[in-house]
């Protein structure tokens, strides 16, 4: 760990949770770390490493709901240069890459793969982490192996070593460094025909809005959760600036200046609501950020 880089490293104590996270919700955090290249990354994760601090890994913070109580520190890979380079049908990207710019990059070289999750405001280390999936495709699907930094050590992990199923892995410790997928060569004409036509749906069927994707996973054999939450009359109802969305019930909007809490009882209400009129415990998909509130 080199202290003097940890000082070039740019932090902003006491930094605001909309700058951190997609929801956007009112409150700070103790502060965070934007290092701008992956050396200033590691130094960082290896620094708070070895002083034990309690912190987390955020890349667009897309599926995240952080407490606003919360003495937590952040390391954001929003600023960390981002890379892409292939060979042949292999892409190689840095952890911070959006899923977008994956897609566009893609594109040129004629390789698919991307079409279906490249709307899905992620970088990829955070979309790996969490098994990011849209319209039957998931980003492991074209995956080959992740590097990764573990008690500060590199290695590699290929896809079969990673235990991951529906929208979870095991990977929530270790600090994605970069990522190698094996991707097919396709037309452009086929991969914009296919981005557009599922761009399409989802801009159709989901809201606009600060959120966080989907609140809930959909559970096994059985209706969506967004259609569970529906059929519980629970579409458009509000606590404070926190909307369950009159769109897809399925997605809680921050309509302005919602807090934690206002999203939370949300969430807590919509478990409660579905368990009782169906008995079905409802998932959260989104990740929740807090010491003191439980379900």
């Amino acid at each position: 760990m080199d202290k003097n880089l940890l000082l070039k490293t740019k932090f902003v104590l006491d930094e605001d949770i909309k700058n951190i996270t997609t929801y956007k919700n009112v409150g700070k955090i103790a502060g965070a770390f934007y290092p701008k290249n992956q050396k200033e990354l590691i130094n960082t994760y290896k620094f708070l490493n070895s002083y034990h601090l309690p912190f987390i890994i955020i890349g667009n913070g897309s599926n995240m709901l952080i407490d606003e109580k919360n003495a937590i520190l952040v390391i954001s890979t929003r600023f960390v240069e981002h890379k892409i380079f292939c060979k042949n049908n292999v892409v190689n990207v840095s952890s911070s890459t959006t899923l977008k710019e994956i897609y566009n990059y893609c594109y040129n070289k004629s390789l698919g793969g991307f079409e279906k999750i490249a709307d899905i405001p992620a970088t990829v280390g955070g979309a790996i982490k969490n098994n990011a999936s849209s319209f039957g495709q998931s980003i492991f699907d074209n995956l080959e192996s992740i590097k990764v930094i573990k008690n500060d050590k590199i290695f590699t992990i290929n896809k079969d070593e990673i235990q991951h199923n529906y929208h979870k892995t095991n990977l929530k410790n270790l600090l994605i460094i970069s990522a190698k997928f094996n991707l097919k060569h396709k037309s452009k004409c086929q991969i914009i025909n296919d981005y557009n036509y599922y761009s399409k749906l989802r801009h159709l069927s989901q809201p606009m809005g600060l959120c966080c994707g989907s609140v809930f996973k959909n559970p096994p054999n059985c209706k969506g959760a967004g259609s569970l939450i529906e059929q519980c009359r629970l579409k458009g109802f509000s606590i404070n600036d926190a909307e369950i969305s009159p769109v897809h019930a399925n997605f809680i909007i921050n309509k302005r200046n919602a807090s934690f809490d206002d999203i939370f009882n949300l969430i807590k209400l919509c478990k409660k609501k579905v368990f009782i009129k169906y008995g079905i415990k409802l998932e959260e998909e989104v990740e929740i950020i807090s010491k003191n509130k439980k379900f």
